[in-house]
């Protein structure tokens, strides 16, 4: 490919979106963030939603910014956190903004369940039962909102529903398709006994996309109104977030450990085909879909949000917004050995987190009196360090394979301390990669469409070439 191309990667977090532009020239990528926007879920009554809107205006806003400086845009690409959807009627309208995974439907819904019936979903999707999986919100919806099932005609993914806005087109990515847990690992394709066991019509899903492929033409309404006289193509990218960030690490090694790093924790490796077994499913370890049809077998943990919510309520105290050297810094200088399972219910979505760990911790005798801040912040990254080289151990035991590194992607790799301490649990070398790695893996996807020929290990040396990473041993 001799062509410089300039594309667009919108990556949509929960706490904030970017969109990026990526120059390629001459085997390498140069990515520079446009904007940064806050995002945050909306309470409306008992319910938590993603105002969808709010984004989509903001994404064309950033467009028509990038296009009034002259640069043509050749290509977009959509990335998102997974699980969170929206039904459409046969006219083709949204008929209510999706429903945050941090509400309590899903819980409710997975807790009707036995141990054989999760056993049996695992080895028929290769993906392991949790309260997040779209599955189970799309259960809860039919007995809290039955007026909305009745009108749906179509299901799309927060990504894919970007996507449609922009394009008109109605596609379902195999990434975030298959944190559904309506999705088969093995085939890649929605599981019929799935869709029967919990009276979910399967024709509600839309043509699954190709990674590299055209998704279709931003429409002409939004050309015109983003001041663009040229056709755009919306590129079918891995929509996930994290299948994103792993297509970025720049690995030249077949088997290697990842870490992506975000609101969630997500540690595994990359395989060919998934593995579905019982050491598998003990160990807490699902398979997802990946780009170009990998599967990415990890660990689905609590992540950043938790620390996130700890330092909002640190600034509030302070009076001011503290920085993350300055949480560095008060649990670093830390002694405690305190550790909480931060994967426990009572972490997910607490009306006050410090409370919430200090009477964990209370409770469990590891600590006495008042609440003390440098505590809570040491003990969330020492136990989320403890999670991943616990979890790393595990993979490298199913899998057969031992990791001489292990790449971390994601705004936690910003961490020093989590670094460190991660180094020291696991024992191993830490590649610190891109810092925006999923909007780089979402770049770097959209080149197969300019080359067909294209593989994932040549977009890998490509990243590669574009930046340098670091190590902590």
């Amino acid at each position: 490919m001799n062509k410089a191309k300039t594309m667009v990667a919108l990556d949509c977090g929960n706490s904030s979106f970017r969109i990026v532009t990526g120059q390629y020239s001459e085997g390498r990528i140069q990515s520079e963030v446009i904007n940064q926007i806050p995002n945050s879920m909306v309470k409306i009554g008992k319910y938590y939603y993603w105002n969808l809107l709010h984004i989509f205006n903001e994404f064309k806003a950033s467009l028509k910014e990038i296009v009034s400086k002259k640069e043509r845009i050749d290509s977009i690409g959509i990335c998102t956190w997974g699980v969170d959807f929206a039904f459409f009627d046969k006219e083709g309208h949204m008929l209510s903004n999706p429903l945050s995974y941090r509400n309590v439907i899903g819980e409710n819904q997975l807790s009707k369940l036995n141990g054989e019936d999760e056993k049996q979903m695992f080895y028929e999707t290769g993906i392991l039962c949790d309260k997040i999986n779209s599955l189970y919100m799309m259960a809860g919806m039919k007995e809290l909102f039955p007026h909305i099932l009745s009108a749906a005609d179509k299901c799309l993914m927060v990504p894919d529903i970007l996507n449609y806005f922009l394009t008109g087109e109605m596609v379902n990515e195999p990434s975030e398709l298959s944190t559904t847990q309506l999705m088969s690992a093995k085939d890649r394709q929605i599981s019929p006994t799935v869709c029967e066991k919990f009276g979910i019509n399967q024709n509600i899903f839309c043509k699954i996309g190709k990674h590299g492929e055209k998704i279709g033409n931003v429409r002409k309404d939004i050309l015109e109104e983003i001041g663009a006289d040229y056709d755009i193509p919306v590129i079918c990218v891995p929509s996930h977030d994290t299948a994103s960030a792993v297509a970025a690490i720049p690995a030249e090694e077949e088997n290697f450990g990842f870490i992506s790093c975000g609101t969630w924790s997500l540690i595994g490796t990359e395989l060919k085909e998934p593995i579905c077994n019982e050491e598998v499913r003990k160990a807490n370890l699902t398979n997802e879909v990946g780009a170009f049809g990998r599967i990415t077998l990890l660990k689905n943990s609590a992540g950043m949000f938790i620390v996130n919510q700890l330092k909002k309520e640190y600034d509030f105290i302070c009076k001011e917004k503290t920085s993350w050297n300055t949480i560095s810094d008060l649990a670093e200088q830390c002694n405690s050995t305190a550790v909480i399972d931060l994967n426990d219910i009572a972490f997910f979505n607490p009306a006050s987190m410090s409370k919430a760990i200090w009477n964990y911790l209370t409770e469990s005798g590891q600590v006495s009196g008042e609440m003390r801040w440098d505590v809570l912040f040491r003990t969330f990254y020492d136990s989320l360090a403890r999670v991943y080289a616990e979890t790393i151990r595990d993979i490298e035991k199913v899998t057969g394979n031992n990791f001489e590194k292990v790449y971390i992607v994601g705004g936690g790799a910003a961490s020093r301390i989590l670094l460190s301490l991660s180094a020291h649990y696991m024992n191993k070398t830490i590649v610190v990669c891109y810092g925006e790695s999923t909007s780089m893996g979402n770049l770097s996807v959209q080149l197969k469409y300019f080359d067909k020929e294209l593989t994932l290990p040549d977009i890998r040396r490509i990243i590669a070439e574009s930046y340098e990473t670091k190590t902590y041993t």
